[in-house]
Protein backbone atom coordinates (compact mmCIF):
# COMPACT_ATOMS: atom_id res chain seq x y z
CA UNK A 1 0.00 0.00 0.00
CA UNK A 2 2.93 1.95 0.93
CA UNK A 3 4.38 1.72 -2.45
CA UNK A 4 0.97 2.49 -4.15
CA UNK A 5 0.91 5.78 -2.10
CA UNK A 6 4.43 6.55 -3.12
CA UNK A 7 4.38 6.09 -6.90
CA UNK A 8 0.97 7.95 -7.09
CA UNK A 9 2.77 10.68 -4.86
CA UNK A 10 5.61 11.03 -7.41
CA UNK A 11 3.24 10.61 -10.59
CA UNK A 12 1.04 13.04 -9.41
CA UNK A 13 4.12 15.17 -8.17
CA UNK A 14 5.52 15.31 -12.08
CA UNK A 15 2.53 16.23 -13.75
CA UNK A 16 2.08 19.43 -12.09
CA UNK A 17 5.98 20.09 -12.27
CA UNK A 18 5.55 19.21 -16.48
CA UNK A 19 2.54 21.62 -16.07
CA UNK A 20 4.02 24.52 -13.92
CA UNK A 21 6.37 24.51 -16.88
CA UNK A 22 5.77 28.08 -18.91
CA UNK A 23 5.43 27.72 -22.80
CA UNK A 24 7.37 29.86 -25.01
CA UNK A 25 5.84 31.81 -27.44
CA UNK A 26 7.82 33.47 -30.59
CA UNK A 27 6.44 36.79 -31.00
CA UNK A 28 4.51 38.42 -34.05
CA UNK A 29 6.73 39.16 -36.48
CA UNK A 30 7.47 43.46 -36.81
CA UNK A 31 5.01 44.41 -39.68
CA UNK A 32 5.68 48.83 -39.04
CA UNK A 33 9.10 50.47 -38.41
CA UNK A 34 9.67 51.62 -35.43
CA UNK A 35 12.03 54.59 -34.54
CA UNK A 36 12.91 55.59 -30.71
CA UNK A 37 13.45 59.50 -31.08
CA UNK A 38 14.97 62.19 -28.58
CA UNK A 39 17.23 59.43 -26.24
CA UNK A 40 20.44 59.85 -25.25
CA UNK A 41 22.03 56.76 -26.73
CA UNK A 42 25.02 54.94 -25.67
CA UNK A 43 26.39 53.49 -28.47
CA UNK A 44 28.87 50.87 -26.56
CA UNK A 45 32.56 51.99 -28.26
CA UNK A 46 32.28 55.45 -25.65
CA UNK A 47 30.58 57.33 -27.92
CA UNK A 48 27.02 59.56 -26.75
CA UNK A 49 24.47 60.07 -29.02
CA UNK A 50 22.67 63.19 -27.86
CA UNK A 51 18.71 63.39 -28.67
CA UNK A 52 19.72 60.24 -31.02
CA UNK A 53 17.07 57.84 -33.02
CA UNK A 54 17.39 54.21 -33.48
CA UNK A 55 15.26 52.31 -36.09
CA UNK A 56 14.24 49.07 -36.18
CA UNK A 57 12.78 47.12 -39.37
CA UNK A 58 11.94 43.86 -39.42
CA UNK A 59 13.30 43.05 -36.24
CA UNK A 60 16.66 44.30 -36.53
CA UNK A 61 18.12 47.58 -35.65
CA UNK A 62 18.80 49.56 -38.85
CA UNK A 63 20.19 53.00 -37.90
CA UNK A 64 21.61 54.55 -35.33
CA UNK A 65 21.89 58.52 -35.09
CA UNK A 66 20.81 61.95 -34.55
CA UNK A 67 17.14 62.66 -34.93
CA UNK A 68 17.21 64.36 -38.21
CA UNK A 69 16.49 61.59 -40.42
CA UNK A 70 13.36 60.65 -42.60
CA UNK A 71 10.55 58.78 -40.18
CA UNK A 72 8.46 59.05 -42.56
CA UNK A 73 6.09 55.72 -41.92
CA UNK A 74 7.60 54.95 -38.75
CA UNK A 75 5.91 54.42 -35.01
CA UNK A 76 7.46 56.80 -33.52
CA UNK A 77 8.26 56.45 -29.62
CA UNK A 78 9.46 59.80 -27.87
CA UNK A 79 12.30 58.74 -25.63
CA UNK A 80 13.02 61.97 -24.20
CA UNK A 81 15.23 61.69 -20.70
CA UNK A 82 15.77 58.63 -21.62
CA UNK A 83 18.82 56.32 -21.71
CA UNK A 84 18.82 53.45 -24.15
CA UNK A 85 22.01 50.96 -24.84
CA UNK A 86 21.55 49.00 -28.07
CA UNK A 87 23.92 46.70 -27.69
CA UNK A 88 22.27 45.17 -24.13
CA UNK A 89 19.45 44.13 -27.02
CA UNK A 90 21.65 41.08 -26.78
CA UNK A 91 23.06 40.28 -23.18
CA UNK A 92 23.92 37.17 -24.08
CA UNK A 93 27.42 37.99 -26.18
CA UNK A 94 30.52 38.12 -25.33
CA UNK A 95 31.79 40.79 -27.39
CA UNK A 96 34.41 42.69 -25.95
CA UNK A 97 35.39 39.74 -23.67
CA UNK A 98 36.90 37.28 -26.03
CA UNK A 99 39.77 38.11 -27.91
CA UNK A 100 41.80 35.49 -28.88
CA UNK A 101 40.18 32.10 -28.61
CA UNK A 102 43.49 30.55 -27.82
CA UNK A 103 44.61 32.58 -25.21
CA UNK A 104 43.00 31.97 -21.82
CA UNK A 105 43.88 35.21 -20.43
CA UNK A 106 41.83 37.01 -22.90
CA UNK A 107 38.65 35.08 -22.50
CA UNK A 108 36.89 37.14 -19.94
CA UNK A 109 33.69 35.12 -20.41
CA UNK A 110 35.27 31.95 -19.35
CA UNK A 111 35.89 32.29 -15.51
CA UNK A 112 37.04 29.06 -13.16
CA UNK A 113 34.57 27.62 -11.04
CA UNK A 114 30.66 27.14 -11.08
CA UNK A 115 29.45 30.40 -8.76
CA UNK A 116 31.11 33.74 -9.76
CA UNK A 117 28.58 36.63 -8.45
CA UNK A 118 32.41 38.72 -8.09
CA UNK A 119 32.62 38.73 -11.86
CA UNK A 120 31.67 42.37 -13.47
CA UNK A 121 31.22 42.65 -17.48
CA UNK A 122 31.88 46.42 -17.09
CA UNK A 123 35.56 45.67 -15.70
CA UNK A 124 36.37 42.98 -18.43
CA UNK A 125 34.78 45.06 -21.51
CA UNK A 126 37.62 45.72 -23.63
CA UNK A 127 35.87 48.85 -25.50
CA UNK A 128 39.56 48.73 -28.06
CA UNK A 129 39.00 45.41 -28.90
CA UNK A 130 39.92 44.27 -32.85
CA UNK A 131 36.91 41.92 -32.49
CA UNK A 132 34.19 44.52 -32.12
CA UNK A 133 34.75 46.81 -35.62
CA UNK A 134 33.87 43.52 -37.29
Amino acid sequence: MKKIFLSITFLATLIVVGNAQETVYPSKPQTVTIALTNATIHVGNGDVIEDGTIIFSNGKIVSIGSTSVDLAGAKIINCKGKHIYPGLITPETDLGLNEINSVRATQDGREVGEINANIRAAVAYNSDSKVIGT
